[in-house]
């Protein structure tokens, strides 16, 4: 089960937010949410273990080879390196998860540098 302990406080007072009539608020919130699980190490899915550690952990996406989409190595980047990418190389993956979302190509520095990520990020892989 994952201890989101540490940031559990924090948390109980961001999560009320997400009741809010005002959607800019409820985003707003969301992305709280998310910047205090990505500092303390943690993710969406650590939340999802957490609230429900009877259930199997959820299925990470997997990049398998050159012939899946960018954004499937977008989002295997984005949920395989949690707390091992930069600042600036997490929002980087994180807009390019956006991005490639419905198909789309990057270009050819934003592939590069992409590519890059993923090769590191697989051989520091278990």
């Amino acid at each position: 089960m994952t201890d989101l302990s540490p940031i559990l406080p924090r948390l109980a007072k961001l999560v009320p937010r997400l009741a809010s009539n005002a959607d800019g608020e409820v985003v707003a919130t969301v992305r709280a949410i998310d910047r205090t699980l990505r500092d303390a190490g943690f993710d969406w899915h650590d939340v999802t273990s957490a609230l429900a550690p009877a259930l199997p952990p959820p299925e990470r996406p997997r990049w398998r080879s050159e012939t899946e989409s960018w954004g499937d190595l977008a989002n295997w980047c984005r949920f395989n390196g949690t707390g091992r990418l930069s600042l600036t190389e997490a929002k980087f993956v994180a807009d390019m998860s956006r991005r490639l979302v419905l198909g789309g190509e990057p270009t050819p520095k934003q592939a590069e540098w992409l590519r890059a990520i993923y090769a590191r990020l697989k051989g520091g892989a278990a």
